[in-house]
C-alpha cells in the first residue's frame, strides 16, 4: 500500500495523506493488538498476503492513470476493497476485549474467510483491468530496479477503448459482488438454520406470546405495572452505570395463582419492543429481549435445560453475528442437537458480553420442578452479577415473574429486587375485561341475544367482579360459563341466585359442566393421556368402533374443532397439540373427582390395546387393504397407540387393581378390559416374551390375583419389563415386532399421499394426520409423532440418533442418548444423581476416625456431606461451575484442589 500512497502523490490526489491514513491507522492497530505469539497474528498475516499477492503496483502504471484520468476509477475500487476488509477486522479486534474477544476471535474470523476471499477475487479484476489497458504505459522501474517481465511496452492505448470496455468492467464487478453476496446469503441461512436446528429448542415460545397478546383484549389491561411500581419502570428504561439511576438488574414479581401473570410478562415483552422502535427510543435500539413461558403440563418448557434452550434459540434468531460461535460449539461437541447444559450456559455467557442492552423474562418458574428452579434461577442471576461487575451495571435485565417460592427467594437476596403484586392491582383489568365481554351477549349477525338491560349486565360484572377477588383466571372462566346459557331466563337465575362457584377451581368444573357428559370425557383423556393429544387423534377415539373393529370418520368424526367443545378450558399449541388451559384445572378436576381418573385409565388402556389388535397391526393385512383404509383415517391413533401402550398397562396396573376387588361393581369397563386384554394375547401372544424376572415388581399385580385377568396381565407385565430393561435400540421400538413392522408399513402408505390431497368427500389427509406426515422411528423421541413434512427433514433428524452412550434410564430429558461417556455421565449426575453417586460395593478401608453426622445436605439430589467445603464442590458440579481458573491456561475446575493438580503439569513442562 506504500506503493498505492506513492501513486496518489504522484497523480496529485487530493489530501492522499489523509486518505491513506484510513489504511495506516487500523494496519497499525491490528498488529498492535495483537501478540506476536498469538494465533490471530499469523491469521492477520495469513488475510495480508492473501490480499497483497492480489493487488498490482499500479506505480507502474502511474502513465496509464495521467492518460486516461477516467481509470482512476481502478484506484477508488481498490482502496474501498482494502478499506472493507479494515473495517471487519476492526469491528471484530476493537469490539471485544479479554476473553469475550478470545471465544469469539476464531469463529468469526473463520467465518469472513468467504469474504476475505472475495475481497481478493474482486482487487485480481482490478489489477487485470489495469494490466490490460496499461500496460502499454507500463514502467517497471517506476520506483525500483526491476527484471523485465517481457511485456510489450509499444502498443498504443486506445482511450475510448478503454472507456467502453469500464463498462464491462463495471458489469463484471457488479455480477462478482452479486453472485457473492447470493452465495453468502445462503452458506448464512444454512449455517444459522443448522444452529437452530442444533439447539432443538420449543418451537412453541412465540406462537405464545402471540397467544397472550391476544388475550389482552383491553388496551390498558396491565399497564398500572408500569406506574406503581418504580422498581419495573426502572428496570424498563433507566441507564446503570455511574450516571444512572437503575437500582436492581435483575428484579423477582410474584403474585397469586390465577392474577395474570403470565399476560403481564407478555405485556412487558412488547413494551420492550415499542420502546425499542419509538422515534425517540426510551431504550438503546440496538437492544434484545429474550423470554420464556414455563408450563407445567409440557416437557419441553419446565426443564433447565429447555429454558437455557428457549433463550439461546432467540439470541441467535436475532443476531447473526454469533451465529458462527454457535456453528463452532456444534462442531466441536459432534452432536446434532444440545443437549448439554455446560454447552448452553457457555454460549448464553458469551453473547450477553457481546450486546450492549439485554432483557430476559421468565415466566411461570414456579411451574417447574424445585431442582430446575433452583438451577435456572441460581443462574440468571449470577449471570447478571457477572455482567454487573465486568461490564456496565444494567447491561444485562433479568425479571422472573411467578408465584411465591423459596427457590427463587434464596438467589434474591436483595430485598428492593423482590416486587410482591397487590391483591388490589388487578381489579380495575378485571372489571374492564368483564365490561369488554359483555356485548357478546347481545344479538349479532349469527344469534338473537339474550336481550339484557345495562342493570342485568351491571349484576352481572358485579358478580364476578367481587367473586373473582385478584384472580383474573376466575373471571375468564366465569364469563365463559355464562355465555354457554342458551336462556335469559337461566342465566340472570345463576346470576341473581350466585350460583356462580366462589373458588377458582370450582369454576373449571362449572364451566366444563355446560354438555357435562361430552366435555368431561374430552377432559377425562386430557387429564389421562401420557402426553398431550392432538385434536385427530382424539377424533379418532371417538370415530374407533371397538366391537366391529374399525374406525369410522365419515360417520362419527365431529364436524367442530376443539374450542367448539372445551372453550376456554383448553389451549391448543403449534402442532394442534391440546392442553387444559391452566394446571389448577387438571389439579382440582382430579383431586374432586369430577372425572374419575382410574376409570378412564382403564378405558384408554383398553383402547389402547384393541386398536393394536386391528387387522392394520397383523401379518395378513394385505397392502391394498392399507392403503385404502390410510384414506378413510384408520392410522390416526397409531403414533400414540403404539409408542404409550405400555406406559397405560403399568399406570392400570400400579392404579387401578382396586377396581377389580371382589365386590366392586364399576359398569363396563372391568368387562371391556378383560375382553380387549385377550384380544391383545391372541393377537401378539405369540411374540410375547415369557421370561421372569425376580425383580420385576410383580407384587404391583396383587389386585389381579383372583381375577381371570391376572396371567394374562402377569405375561404382558414381564414382556414389558423385559422390554424396558433391554438396550436404547430396543426400547425405542414399539416393543411387539409385528406391530412395529405394520406401524412402518402403513406409514409408509401415508407417505405416497401430501397433506392437502382429498381422500373422504371434502376431507384431507391432514384433516386425519396432521400436515407432518414423515415421523421418526424411535418411539421415545417427540418427532416420533410431531413428525416433519418432508422426507429430507426427517432424514436429517434421524441421523442424530447415530449415539452410543444412552441415559441408563427411560428419560424424558434425553430420548436419542449422547455422543460421549463424558456428556451421559454429567447428565446422570444431574439428573439421576442416585445412579452415580450411590454406595460403592466394598465398603472403603479409611485411616480416618470416624466423624460426626453428615448434616450438609445437597438442596439438589438430597445426598449429605460431613464438611460444608466437600457440600460447595458437589453442588458446582450439579451445574457445571467452575469458579477456580488455571494460572496458566484457560482451563476452570469446580474443586480448588482439581485445579492444583492441573497446575503442576504446567510447572513439570517447564
Amino acid at each position: 500500500m506504500t506503493d498505492f500512497e506513492d501513486t496518489l502523490v504522484d497523480l496529485e490526489f487530493p489530501e492522499a495523506k489523509q486518505v491513506m491514513a484510513y489504511v495506516w491507522g487500523p494496519l497499525r492497530y491490528l498488529l498492535k493488538r495483537i501478540h506476536l505469539t498469538e494465533k490471530a497474528f499469523d491469521n492477520i498475516l495469513g488475510t495480508y498476503e492473501l490480499l497483497g499477492v492480489s493487488l498490482i503496483r499500479v506505480s507502474e502504471y502511474t502513465n496509464f492513470f495521467l492518460k486516461v484520468p477516467a481509470a482512476q476509477e481502478y484506484l477508488v475500487n481498490i482502496y474501498k476493497d482494502v478499506l472493507h476488509f479494515h473495517s471487519l477486522a476492526y469491528k471484530l479486534f476493537f469490539t471485544f476485549g479479554g476473553k469475550l474477544w478470545q471465544k469469539l476471535h476464531k469463529p468469526i474470523w473463520k467465518d469472513l474467510k468467504t469474504t476475505f476471499n472475495y475481497i481478493a477475487e474482486s482487487l485480481k479484476l482490478h489489477a487485470s483491468k489495469i494490466h490490460e489497458h496499461g500496460k502499454s504505459f507500463r514502467d517497471p522501474d517506476s520506483r525500483r530496479e526491476r527484471v523485465d517481465s517481457g511485456i510489450d511496452l509499444s502498443q498504443p492505448v486506445d482511450s475510448n477503448q478503454v472507456l467502453r470496455d469500464m463498462s464491462h468492467y463495471y458489469v463484471a464487478l457488479s455480477k462478482l459482488r452479486s453472485d457473492f453476496e447470493e452465495r453468502e446469503e445462503k452458506r448464512k441461512r444454512e449455517m444459522k438454520n443448522n444452529a437452530i436446528a442444533w439447539i432443538a429448542s420449543s418451537t412453541k415460545i412465540e406462537k405464545l406470546q402471540k397467544d397472550f397478546r391476544d388475550m389482552r383484549i383491553c388496551k390498558t389491561a396491565g399497564r398500572w405495572l408500569f406506574r406503581r411500581y418504580r422498581g419495573v419502570s426502572e428496570w424498563l428504561t433507566e441507564e446503570g452505570g455511574n450516571e444512572g439511576s437503575l437500582s436492581q438488574s435483575a428484579i423477582w414479581l410474584h403474585g397469586n395463582r390465577g392474577f395474570g401473570k403470565t399476560i403481564l410478562t407478555s405485556l412487558v415483552v412488547d413494551e420492550l419492543e415499542e420502546y425499542r422502535k419509538k422515534e425517540t427510543p426510551l431504550i438503546p435500539p440496538n437492544s434484545k429481549t429474550y423470554y420464556f413461558y414455563c408450563q407445567e403440563e409440557d416437557d419441553e418448557h419446565r426443564t433447565y435445560l429447555e429454558i437455557l434452550k428457549g433463550i439461546l434459540f432467540q439470541m441467535v434468531k436475532q443476531d447473526d453475528y454469533i451465529v458462527p460461535l454457535c456453528h463452532e460449539k456444534m462442531a466441536q461437541g459432534g452432536c446434532t442437537s444440545l443437549s448439554d447444559a455446560d454447552t448452553a450456559k457457555s454460549l448464553i455467557e458469551t453473547i450477553v458480553q457481546y450486546n450492549p442492552r439485554q432483557y430476559i423474562l421468565i415466566d411461570g418458574l414456579d411451574e417447574c420442578e424445585p431442582a430446575e428452579i433452583r438451577q435456572t434461577a441460581e443462574f440468571f442471576t449470577k449471570l447478571v452479577e457477572m455482567c454487573d461487575n465486568a461490564n456496565e451495571h444494567g447491561q444485562l435485565r433479568l425479571m422472573l415473574m411467578s408465584r411465591d417460592v423459596p427457590e427463587i427467594k434464596k438467589y434474591m437476596t436483595d430485598e428492593d429486587a423482590i416486587i410482591p403484586l397487590r391483591p388490589t392491582d388487578n381489579a380495575e383489568d378485571i372489571r374492564a375485561f368483564v365490561q369488554k365481554k359483555l356485548p357478546g351477549f347481545d344479538r349479532s349477525e349469527n344469534n338473537a341475544g339474550l336481550n339484557l338491560s345495562g342493570e342485568d349486565k351491571k349484576s352481572i360484572e358485579n358478580l364476578i367482579c367481587r367473586r373473582s377477588e385478584d384472580s383474573f383466571l376466575y373471571a375468564h372462566l366465569a364469563i365463559e360459563s355464562l355465555s354457554q346459557h342458551i336462556t335469559k331466563g337461566d342465566l340472570l337465575r345463576e346470576v341473581r341466585d350466585e350460583i356462580l362457584p366462589e373458588e377458582l377451581g370450582k369454576m373449571h368444573v362449572t364451566t366444563a359442566s355446560k354438555n357435562a357428559e361430552e366435555k368431561l370425557t374430552f377432559i377425562g383423556w386430557l387429564v389421562c393421556a401420557k402426553r398431550p393429544l392432538k385434536w385427530h387423534e382424539m377424533q379418532a377415539i371417538l370415530s374407533f368402533e371397538a366391537q366391529e373393529a374399525t374406525v369410522d370418520f365419515d360417520n362419527l368424526m365431529l364436524r367442530d374443532n376443539v374450542r367448539r367443545y372445551l372453550g376456554s378450558l383448553v389451549h391448543v399449541l403449534d402442532g394442534d397439540h391440546i392442553r387444559l388451559i391452566h394446571t389448577t384445572a387438571r389439579k382440582y378436576i382430579v383431586s374432586n373427582r369430577h372425572i374419575d381418573e382410574r376409570k378412564v385409565q382403564c378405558q384408554l388402556t383398553s383402547l389402547c390395546l384393541r386398536y393394536l389388535s386391528l387387522p392394520s397391526f397383523t401379518k395378513n393385512y394385505d397392502s391394498v387393504q392399507r392403503r385404502e383404509h390410510a384414506k378413510l383415517g384408520w392410522f390416526s391413533f397409531q403414533d400414540y397407540a403404539c409408542s404409550k401402550w405400555y406406559a397405560h398397562i403399568d399406570t392400570f396396573i400400579r392404579e387401578c387393581g382396586g377396581l377389580f376387588e371382589t365386590g366392586v361393581s364399576w359398569g363396563d369397563e372391568q368387562s371391556d378390559f378383560k375382553t380387549a386384554l385377550q384380544l391383545f394375547i391372541d393377537t401378539h401372544g405369540a411374540e410375547l416374551k415369557t421370561e421372569n424376572h425376580s425383580n420385576s415388581q410383580t407384587s404391583q399385580l396383587g389386585g389381579f390375583k383372583d381375577q381371570k385377568v391376572h396371567e394374562n396381565l402377569t405375561t404382558l407385565w414381564e414382556h414389558i419389563y423385559t422390554h424396558q430393561k433391554g438396550k436404547d435400540e430396543e426400547r425405542n421400538k414399539v416393543g411387539i415386532p409385528q406391530i412395529n413392522t405394520s406401524l412402518l408399513d402403513n406409514r409408509a402408505a401415508l407417505e405416497e399421499h401430501k397433506p392437502d390431497d382429498q381422500v373422504l368427500g371434502e376431507r384431507c389427509i391432514k384433516d386425519f394426520y396432521g400436515s407432518n406426515l414423515f415421523k421418526c422411528r424411535r418411539t421415545l423421541c417427540r418427532y416420533f409423532y410431531i413428525g416433519y413434512d418432508t422426507e429430507a427433514a426427517r432424514k436429517s433428524h434421524e441421523n442424530r440418533h447415530d449415539r452410543p452412550f444412552p441415559c441408563p434410564v427411560s428419560c424424558n430429558s434425553a430420548p436419542i442418548g449422547f455422543s460421549t461417556n463424558k456428556d451421559k455421565d454429567r447428565h446422570v449426575r444431574i439428573y439421576h444423581p442416585e445412579l452415580s453417586e450411590g454406595p460403592t460395593v466394598f465398603e472403603a478401608l479409611s485411616r480416618r476416625q470416624t466423624t460426626g453426622p453428615a448434616r450438609f445436605t445437597c438442596h439438589i439430589c438430597g445426598k449429605n456431606f460431613t464438611r460444608k467445603i466437600n457440600l460447595s464442590g458437589h453442588e458446582r458440579s450439579h451445574y457445571g461451575d467452575r469458579p477456580y481458573g488455571c494460572s496458566f491456561c484457560d482451563k476452570a475446575f469446580a474443586r480448588m484442589n482439581d485445579c492444583r493438580r492441573h497446575e503442576k503439569i504446567h510447572k513439570k513442562d517447564k
